[in-house]
């Protein structure tokens, strides 16, 4: 399943789209779903550890990390190529890793410190290691991409798929009937975006991941705009229940990605 995003042919590095969230936010985003997905992916299967680190490339034109703490042993003053370091990620003992989407109000299931926190909030999303100690949070520079190592604390707990997975499909129906009531479901659909997942997940996983990442856009989008509310109060009501399912297609995004033939504590 690869994503059909090309991040190398799209706008502007600073343009905006019509419609949130914003191309770098998506690019990033998409980045972080594979690094998750490969680091898990390549620490069970030693066969993929040398394509893993350009598969996560993507068409994006190069990926870099900077550790400007040392945390990793790469030069504090230098950016390194991602294959040149994705060894010593597969190494740190915190692994597995997991994908976090934090929002404001909504920081699960990153525990701190707040340098971190700033910096994912920022983003959009991060990759942290399940013991704690390493993070990385991914900015866009350009048609290439910078993943910044910073410290973390070790991040809270994540519901299994099945589980984020009901409660996603619960709060699309709850939300489904309120903006039916509303009769103020409008706005632009967003062009779709196939997330890519390494080899190794299962197909009902990798179906999960991408319904949840089609809703999560689908809501972004839709809060770009009030639709056809024609009172604060619809806009009150249907920007919530956009909100909601945005905020439950993130968990079931963040849980589909982040376990990959791992138990959970």
């Amino acid at each position: 399943m690869r994503a059909n995003l090309q991040a190398g042919t799209g706008p502007p590095p600073h343009a905006e789209p019509t419609a949130t969230p914003s191309y770098a936010a998506l690019v990033t985003l998409l980045a972080a779903v594979r690094l998750v997905s490969y680091l898990n992916a390549a620490a069970l299967d030693p066969r993929l550890r040398e394509r893993a680190p350009f598969a996560v490339q993507g068409t994006d034109l190069a990926h870099h990390v900077v550790d400007p703490q040392g945390l990793i042993g790469v030069d504090p003053w230098a950016a390194a190529p991602l294959p040149e370091v994705f060894e010593e990620l597969l190494a740190h003992p915190g692994r597995p890793w997991l994908l976090a989407l934090p929002g404001p109000g909504r920081l699960a299931p990153l525990q701190g410190p707040p340098e971190l926190v700033r910096a994912a909030l920022a983003a959009g999303s991060a990759v942290v290691a399940t013991g704690g100690g390493l993070a990385l949070v991914p900015h866009r520079v350009g048609p290439a991409l910078q993943w910044e190592v910073l410290p973390a604390e070790r991040p809270g707990a994540v519901p299994t798929a099945y589980e984020a997975e009901r409660e996603l499909s619960e709060t699309v129906l709850r939300a489904a009937r309120d903006l039916t009531d509303l009769d103020v479901a409008g706005g632009r659909r967003p062009k779709d975006t196939v997330l890519e997942l390494a080899p190794g997940y299962p197909p009902r996983q990798r179906l999960a991941a991408d319904r949840a990442a089609r809703l999560w856009l689908a809501s972004a989008a839709a809060l770009d705009g009030d639709g056809t509310s024609i009172s604060v109060y619809e806009a009150d009501r249907r920007r919530a229940a956009l909100l909601s399912v945005r905020e439950a297609a993130a968990q079931a995004l963040v849980a589909a990605v982040s376990w990959l033939g791992v138990e959970q504590d």
